[in-house]
């Protein structure tokens, strides 16, 4: 089903472009100093990381199928919010940076070329796509609750050949792209993403754990009783987030469910805990992209350094060595 696919689809096409768009940085300026003929070291880089990338991307497939029952819910938790925490990092990061990386790659690349260093080159291509290939992997797995693992590989599969296309039309056109512009707009479309893999990592954790959000047990999908269900909009079928199991025709509330939580996290029967999550997601990240911004990114690090050293302050338990220094 087409709807399975548009999460990895927009991973696919965001990772790959970016990583497209450095290599192309690369290949144009070797042109532009005269350097053709060290292309054929950034296509080398670029396949070794691509092919690495792809065997990453398959052992997850394998690795994944190895859960059931609390260990899967706890391995799709714990993968999301590792997934949400290295990228919104990476996205938040780029789009600041992304203005600069122009001036940075080429500089790099006069470094290399004047030492005459081709394997740094090879590996310049290597890291721009590898660490483009690992955040990928880590989308993968942050998904891999939200869609089945098929249209998840099939998404990004399908995105990163769209990426790789238009890659090839901004290096043999030699079009003018304003990357920080480029940046900022993908990366509001992957936060979005990233915000419902935080949700979602909260509710299989809640699921695994029995949490309920005033310390009773959650233990069944709309659990009203003990006051932890909010809405639930799958029974009857308002809205539900996913699609007919039996593989039958699905209906237009079923198809725009899938695409609301492939997209931004929908539940059709979210708990309390779950919301709060999402809310301070969206909290935390602009008070974060807004201290990127105005360069006041103390604001965030101080509360935390200062959390970190309370943490290394408290009593030691008898017989505990405290941490080094």
């Amino acid at each position: 089903m087409v709807v399975g696919l548009v999460p990895g689809f927009i991973v696919g096409v965001r990772e790959g472009v970016e990583a497209a768009l450095v290599v192309g940085i690369i290949l144009a300026y070797l042109s532009k100093i005269g350097q053709r003929p060290l292309h054929r070291y950034v296509y080398l880089g670029s396949g070794i990381a691509f092919a690495a990338s792809v065997i990453g991307a398959a052992m997850f497939a394998l690795f994944v199928g190895e859960f059931t029952g609390t260990a899967e819910q706890l391995f799709e938790g714990i993968a999301a919010l590792v997934a949400v925490v290295v990228l919104t990092t990476m996205i938040l990061w780029m789009m600041k940076a992304a203005k600069n990386i122009r001036m940075h790659v080429e500089q790099r690349i006069d470094t290399l070329v004047s030492r005459r260093q081709t394997t740094g080159l090879a590996s310049l291509a290597f890291i721009a796509v590898f660490r483009e290939g690992v955040e990928t992997v880590l989308f993968m797995a942050g998904l891999a609750g939200a869609a089945t693992t098929a249209d998840i590989v099939a998404g990004v599969g399908v995105g990163i050949l769209f990426a790789a296309f238009l890659g090839f039309l901004l290096f043999r056109a030699s079009w003018k792209v304003n990357l920080k512009r480029f940046f900022q707009v993908t990366g509001v479309f992957l936060i979005v993403i990233a915000a419902g893999l935080f949700q979602f990592g909260v509710h299989e954790l809640q699921e695994a754990n029995h949490w309920g959000l005033d310390g009773q047990v959650y233990n069944t999908k709309f659990d009203d009783v003990n006051g932890n269900g909010v809405w639930d909009t799958g029974e009857p079928a308002i809205l539900p987030d996913g699609l007919p199991g039996d593989g039958s025709a699905p209906s237009a509330p079923q198809v725009a469910g899938s695409l609301l939580r492939g997209i931004f996290g929908y539940n059709d029967d979210p708990t309390q805990l779950e919301l709060i999550a999402y809310g301070i997601y969206w909290a935390f990240t602009l008070i974060l992209y807004w201290s990127i911004r105005t360069g006041r990114i103390e604001f965030v690090t101080r509360p935390l350094r200062n959390l970190w050293a309370m943490i290394r302050r408290s009593p030691t338990p008898a017989g505990v060595e405290p941490p080094a220094d």
